[in-house]
C-alpha cells in the first residue's frame, strides 16, 4: 500500500503546505504574476526555497508548482519540461515528505497531457486535482487517467445561498464524484467568500454520503484588493485557531490555499502538531 494512503487511512493529522502562487507574487515583487508555472525555470531557486520554508514550518506533504501547467497554458515542448522542473524542485530536500502533483481545473485534456501524467505518477506520492468545480467534468478526466499513484480530488465552492460550486453542485454531489472517481479522499480548497464555517459545513455535508479521508486547504481569509495587488487579512494565529474546529468535522488532512504562508503552517505545526 503506498505510504500517503496508510497515513491517510490511519486518521492520524497530516500537514500540507500552504499557498504557491500567492508566495511567488508575494517574494518575486510581482502581484499581478500570472504564469506562476514558468517560475520553475524562471525563478527556479524561488520556487525550491518556498517548498523548504514549508517543510521547515512543519509541512509533510508538498503540492507541485504545476497548478497551471496544461495544454490550455504551455506550448507541448514546455509543457514537459515545466513539469520536470517542478518536479525536482518539490522532490529534491533532504527532509521527508510526500509530493502530490497538483493539477489544476482545464477545459480539455489532451491524450499527450494524460499519457504525460500517467508517466508522472511514478514519481510522486498522489496526483491531487485541485480547484474543480464540476463533478461531470471531474469524472471524465478522472476515468482517462489510469494512473498508479493515488487520486486525491479538490472542490471549491461559492455562497449563492446555498454553498455549490461555480458549475452548481452541492457538496454532496461532489463527493459523489470523488468516489466514484476511486479517490483516496477529497477535499476542499480555495472558494469565493468561503470561510471556515463555510468550510466546515462542506466537510459535514461531504461526510454524511462519503466515508472518504477528508482534507481542507482554506484561503488565508477573503482577498481585499490594495495598492500592491490582494491582500489576505487572515494572520497565522487566527488561521491556527479556525483549523481545530475543521479537525473536530473530520478533517484528517489541513493546510492552505490563497494568502497563506509558511507562518500560517508553523502556526497550525504548533497548535496542533507540536
Amino acid at each position: 500500500m503506498n505510504d500517503l494512503a496508510s497515513q491517510l487511512r490511519s486518521g492520524k493529522l497530516l500537514l500540507m503546505d500552504g499557498a504557491m502562487g500567492t508566495e511567488l507574487q508575494r517574494r518575486c515583487r510581482m502581484p499581478h504574476l500570472v504564469d506562476l508555472a514558468t517560475c520553475n525555470h524562471t525563478e527556479p531557486a524561488i520556487v525550491h526555497e518556498i517548498h523548504a520554508d514549508y517543510l521547515r514550518a512543519g509541512a509533510q506533504v508538498l503540492l507541485t508548482n504545476t497548478f497551471q501547467a496544461n495544454p490550455e497554458t504551455l506550448p507541448p515542448d514546455q509543457l514537459r519540461s515545466t513539469w520536470e522542473s517542478a518536479l525536482a524542485l518539490a522532490r529534491n530536500h533532504t527532509q521527508p515528505h510526500f509530493v502530490l502533483a497538483d493539477v489544476g481545473p482545464v477545459r480539455e485534456v489532451t491524450d499527450t497531457f494524460m499519457g504525460m501524467l500517467r508517466s508522472v505518477s511514478s514519481h510522486v506520492d498522489g496526483i491531487l486535482l485541485e480547484t474543480w468545480s464540476s463533478a461531470t467534468a471531474l469524472l471524465q478526466v478522472a476515468e482517462r487517467l489510469e494512473v498508479g499513484a493515488p487520486l486525491l480530488i479538490s472542490f471549491t465552492f461559492r455562497q449563492m445561498g446555498d454553498l455549490t460550486t461555480f458549475a452548481g453542485d452541492s457538496p454532496e454531489v461532489c463527493a459523489g464524484a470523488a468516489s466514484a472517481a476511486g479517490a483516496l479522499a477529497v477535499g476542499v480548497n480555495c472558494g469565493c467568500d468561503i470561510g471556515f464555517a463555510e468550510t466546515i459545513e462542506i466537510v459535514q455535508r461531504y461526510r454524511k454520503v462519503c466515508d472518504l479521508p477528508i482534507f481542507a486547504r482554506p484561503n488565508a481569509g477573503t482577498p481585499i484588493r490594495g495598492k500592491d495587488g490582494w491582500e489576505y487579512e487572515m494572520s497565522a494565529a487566527q488561521f491556527a485557531r479556525g483549523i481545530q474546529a475543521l479537525i473536530e468535522a473530520g478533517v484528517v488532512v489541513i493546510g492552505g490555499c490563497c494568502g497563506t504562508k509558511p507562518t500560517h503552517i508553523r502556526a497550525i505545526y504548533d497548535e496542533m502538531l507540536k
